[in-house]
């Protein structure tokens, strides 16, 4: 039997005790928009929604539950998993698909993954099956941002945000899942409330190194003239540059506790966050995250590794001397 590895933390979240309560009462919606990044977490929610659809108590255990866990239930179906273009071709026979009687007779469920990436031309093709639902025929979408979902979309689904998770659950969650007390607790130190974030920050063997990988690129990118030395760095590599990213974000998370006052992410790091803190004020970290922000959604639209990596380190040195004018 397969085991969903946060099911208790899910579980206890708003968003699932909402739309659980909604099966409950018999209003289960005809479509649903989760709003979340952490992948892990939304996995595990869509695994629940479509336990609870078809077994009360959502066990884990029983027949239903079990079909829904290794993914063998005809009428549950997982569409737009990765990154890949989803057609109009491809919706229309998802449309056509959610007109046809369930296969076991009972609900029909699918879930779209990743829906911000999307074009219009399909979303505006599962439009009229969201205007005009059918019996027993639920939606469920999730995505880490609304900016490129269609109005017309969000103002027929019921929207869900999935909300960030207390770090010591995350703690207890990981170390639960096998993880060392002392890994677990520095991935929820780290995780920004995420359960994906955690557990890549958990079980990064080199975790050290990674940060130092980071932290001594920006002490030493000057200028846009650094930018050719720093791509050639394995640490933006097709394989590692979401990891990549990630720990740009915990770097300076913690540059602007430092600038704050407030305790830093990554304590042992302090002398270099404090150069950095040096270079990079306050409003030139709030402008770098929003590159960082950027560099992630070119990823998702398909942008290859060196392009980004090439976005970022010429954006930094901008931002840094952009806002030089508000250093303490």
């Amino acid at each position: 039997m397969n085991e969903l590895r946060y099911a208790s933390e899910v579980k206890n979240s708003s968003a699932y005790k909402a739309i659980s309560a909604d099966i409950d009462r018999g209003e289960f919606s005809h479509a649903y928009f989760i709003l979340s990044e952490d992948k892990d977490a939304v996995d595990t929610l869509f695994a629940l929604i479509a336990m609870k659809a078809y077994c009360p108590t959502a066990c884990g255990s029983c027949a239903e539950c079990h079909k829904v866990l290794v993914r063998s239930k005809p009428d549950v179906k997982y569409l737009a998993e990765g990154n890949e273009n989803f057609t109009v071709a491809e919706m229309a026979e998802v449309t056509e698909d959610a007109g046809m009687t369930a296969f076991e007779g009972g609900r029909k469920l699918y879930f779209f993954k990743n829906f911000e990436n999307l074009a219009d031309a399909p979303q505006n093709k599962l439009l009229k099956t969201l205007e005009e639902p059918f019996d027993k025929v639920h939606f469920i979408l999730s995505a880490a941002s609304t900016a490129t979902v269609l109005p017309t979309v969000l103002s027929r689904v019921k929207q869900v945000t999935l909300a960030a998770f207390p770090t010591e659950e995350i703690k207890s969650a990981l170390i639960k899942s096998g993880v060392p007390a002392e890994r677990a607790e520095r991935g929820a130190r780290l995780s920004q409330g995420s359960l994906t974030r955690a557990r890549e920050f958990a079980v990064d063997e080199d975790f050290a190194r990674h940060v130092e990988e980071v932290t001594d690129l920006l002490t030493e990118l000057k200028s846009t003239a650094d930018v050719y030395r720093f791509l050639k760095e394995g640490i933006f590599t097709k394989e590692r540059i979401e990891r990549t990213l990630s720990m740009f974000e915990v770097v300076f998370h913690s540059v602007m506790s430092y600038h704050l006052g407030l305790p830093l992410l990554l304590e042992e790091k302090k002398q270099a966050i404090a150069e950095i803190a040096g270079a990079y004020s306050l409003a030139a970290v709030g402008e770098a995250t929003e590159v960082i922000l950027t560099c992630r959604a070119r990823l998702k639209a398909n942008c290859n590794a060196t392009n980004v990596a090439d976005y970022l380190l010429l954006k930094l040195p901008e931002v840094k001397y952009k806002c030089r004018s508000s250093l303490a």
